[in-house]
């Protein structure tokens, strides 16, 4: 596991600090934020974002979506539901969310795995989006040289040209 795996966990009540608490005996860096303006600042530098959605899943869907645009579309988000599952709630964040759980259902073995392959899912991201800037640079390169070229050709071309005329 690498340790320098920075989760970030919002916990707007304060509901599941023992899963904190786990998760630090597990080699990654935890910090931990109770709010939005708290988690914003916190985000940037995050690889796993931990979210409570207990009663304020208007404020966690807020958060995703201002961290998703605004921040790192990398990061990915693991979501722990207080409540039974509310499917509108779930249906609105399932493009956002990596993975979700119920509170009641969340063995932080479970959680562990799903942090690892949230981590692991994000690198991937990353290096693809390097791949295609890449990418992108090497197209641009190519279409100097094909310019180049066509010159190269275009001036020959007009060398025989003057020497057809002579």
């Amino acid at each position: 596991m690498e340790t320098s795996s920075q989760i970030l966990m919002v916990d707007y009540d304060n509901s599941i600090p023992s899963l904190f608490s786990n998760l630090m005996t597990n080699g990654y860096h935890m910090r931990k934020a109770r709010d939005n303006v708290e988690a914003s600042a916190l985000a940037s530098s995050s690889d796993v974002i931990v979210l409570m959605a207990s009663q304020r899943r208007r404020e966690c869907l807020k958060l995703m979506e201002h961290i998703h645009n605004a921040i790192d579309p990398t990061i990915n988000f693991i979501v722990i539901l207080g409540e039974p599952k509310d499917q509108t709630f779930l249906d609105r964040i399932d493009a956002l969310t990596f993975q979700c759980f119920s509170k009641d259902h969340c063995e932080p073995v479970d959680l562990t795995k799903a942090i690892r392959n949230a981590i692991e899912m994000r690198k991937l991201r990353i290096r693809e989006k390097m791949f295609v800037q890449d990418l992108d640079r090497i197209e641009d390169e190519l279409k100097k040289v094909e310019h180049r070229l066509y010159t190269i050709s275009t001036i020959k071309q007009m060398n025989k040209d003057a020497t057809f005329l002579n």
